[in-house]
């Protein structure tokens, strides 16, 4: 009698024997095999991250033997900026003080950075340093970072708050990857797509450049319905499974593109009690606007670093804030409450129905009279006045630590709002 064990080494020497001598295929998994990405190795001293700044790639490299960094733009090149670091509260202090920059990293994993002062926009990064294959399907969830500056464009609709996610799977050598159920509210294009991995330098980026589908239609300088001729597409995934993209056009006359940030999704649902009781460190990223609603005057980039969870949480909400003065050497503020809700029924990690509540001094939420806003406004336990409006996170716990990637809309920025961004780390 055939033994569930034999009859699977049967099938699998029966595909083999099926394909030509020198080709690679997609083989059936072991039935016992862990369904995932290779099991990670220690993360060295040094490491190298590519990513994206939505729009345009970047190399961020962390050196902890001689605690020096380079950070280098790649599709929208300019010189590279390197220097010494020195750690401080979960933070990287980029040179002597911020004006050079923060990044918040795990080690070997992922890094975020702010390659500059206050003004400049965020990226999301990823070490690969090699074509790895995956043992069957995985999924990737990601929030679409903010391109460029934001319009108010959305008229009487409320802003897309976006968000996707897409199932990926290799050959036997890592080098061809298939890219399946592209779904979500930013993606536009066939939900199937065909890339390629290649090593150079020992850093690998999995390409998919000519193919139609956009992971992240909020492109600056406006959406698109297809990528634009010279855009090139390539995804980096982290031995953990932190996943970051950028499509960009290098031939184009001014910036053109976007990226993302994710994770792959957890084999289960997440405790969201733990999740909330845990301390993070990350960014608060708020993109520039143009000229507002009723001619609300234009406002600039703000990228803060932020830390969460050192007061008590409470349910499914976390409280936290801004360092003041962009110093993380301060005691960060405790004004801004982030709450999950309840975590989505099919995809585990993705809280669809979360809000975010922040201090409106001066009332922009109750005073936008437009059309598009879901945010109320009451009194918080002080007294003061707040604004609360819809978030959308995608939350994972690589190697047992959690990272949260928060999108949503400012009502209280100004009159009319902005787009908001959170990327937090447990510490």
């Amino acid at each position: 009698m055939l033994t569930l064990a034999s009859l699977h080494a049967l099938l699998l020497f029966t595909i083999l024997l099926g394909c030509g001598g020198g080709s690679t295929t997609l083989v059936v998994p072991n039935p016992d095999a862990t369904v995932g990405l290779p099991t990670p190795s220690a993360a060295s001293a040094s490491n190298t991250y590519s990513g994206g700044q939505s729009p345009g790639a970047w190399t961020f490299i962390v050196n902890h033997t001689s605690n020096t960094y380079t950070y280098r733009p790649i599709t929208y090149s300019t010189a590279s900026t390197s220097g010494t670091f020195q750690s401080a509260h979960g933070f990287l202090q980029l040179g002597a003080d911020s004006s050079a920059g923060y990044a918040v990293e795990v080690p070997g994993r992922a890094a975020i950075l702010r390659p500059g002062d206050s003004t400049t926009p965020p990226i999301f990064a990823v070490p690969q340093t090699q074509c790895y294959a995956i043992t069957g399907r995985v999924r990737f969830q990601y929030i679409g970072m903010q391109a460029g500056t934001f319009s108010n464009s959305f008229g009487g609709s409320a802003p897309t708050l976006g968000y996707g996610s897409v199932v990926a799977s290799t050959d036997t050598t890592g080098k061809s990857w298939q890219f399946q159920s592209l779904q979500g509210n930013i993606v536009i294009g066939p939900g199937s797509f065909n890339g390629s991995c290649a090593t150079s330098n020992d850093q690998a980026t999995i390409s998919f450049t000519g193919q139609q589908s956009i992971l992240n239609l909020l492109w600056t300088p406006n959406q698109v319905e297809a990528p634009t001729a010279g855009t090139q597409s390539n995804i980096w995934i982290g031995p953990s499974g932190f996943f970051a993209s950028d499509q960009s056009d290098p031939t184009a006359s001014s910036p053109t593109g976007a990226s993302v940030a994710g994770i792959i999704e957890p084999t289960s649902a997440l405790t969201t009690s733990s999740v909330t009781t845990q301390q993070y460190a990350g960014f608060f990223y708020q993109s520039a606007t143009a000229l507002g609603y009723n001619g609300t005057s234009p406002t600039i980039t703000i990228t803060s670093p932020i830390a969460f969870g050192q007061t008590a949480s409470s349910g499914t909400s976390m409280t936290g804030g801004i360092y003041p003065n962009d110093d993380v050497s301060q005691t960060p503020e405790a004004n801004i409450v982030l709450t999950l809700g309840a975590q989505d029924a099919t995809y585990n990690g993705l809280y669809s129905s979360a809000t975010l509540t922040v201090l409106d001094p001066n009332q922009n939420c109750a005073n936008y009279t437009g059309g598009g806003s879901t945010a109320t406004t009451s009194l918080n336990a002080q007294g003061y006045v707040t604004c609360t409006f819809p978030a959308i996170v995608v939350a994972g716990n690589p190697e047992n630590k959690y990272v949260l990637f928060v999108t949503s809309y400012n009502w209280a920025a100004r009159i009319g709002g902005a787009p908001l961004q959170l990327y937090l780390v447990q510490q």
